[in-house]
């Protein structure tokens, strides 16, 4: 799994537990359209092209902006996907990792991170990842584990 690299200059980590397999924590996270829902009010909409694999791309919309675009560049099914965002003269990397904790417990791991040679110039809008991470995968554990219940 690629990871952010050495010339990282900004990265932020935070991991969640929930209470669900992996193979279903995996199934929702992978389904965009969990995503939308799970932004609420703070995207207009969030779109995939194609299947959740290597080198699909997607589009994400907030209020008042340009949609944003990115791309799966890495995958390794049921344990890590890596979704990159290209800026001007930067890559923002979203990593998310999946590590089972037993039957019914996941733990979730996401690190993001900003690099290129502009990247310096986006660490201040990216630092509100670091209060606004955390409390997205709380969502979105809290969210499969009330699917993983039902199922």
């Amino acid at each position: 799994m690629k990871e952010p690299d050495s010339k990282t200059v900004w990265q932020f980590e935070h991991s969640v537990e929930c209470h669900s397999n992996k193979s279903f924590a995996w199934s929702f996270w992978t389904d965009v359209s969990n995503w939308e829902r799970l932004e609420g009010k703070a995207v207009e909409w969030i779109k995939l092209d194609g299947t959740f694999a290597v080198g699909s791309s997607g589009a994400t919309k907030t209020p008042g902006q340009d949609p944003h675009y990115w791309e799966i560049t890495q995958l390794d099914p049921e344990c890590s996907a890596t979704i990159e965002m290209p800026l001007e003269g930067a890559v923002f990397h979203n990593v998310i990792r999946m590590e089972s904790l037993g039957p019914d417990r996941t733990r979730i791991t996401q690190l993001l991170g900003l690099t290129g040679t502009k990247a310096l110039d986006f660490t201040e809008g990216m630092q509100m990842f670091e209060t606004s991470a955390p409390q997205g995968l709380a969502n979105l554990a809290k969210a499969i584990g009330s699917a993983y219940k039902g199922s």
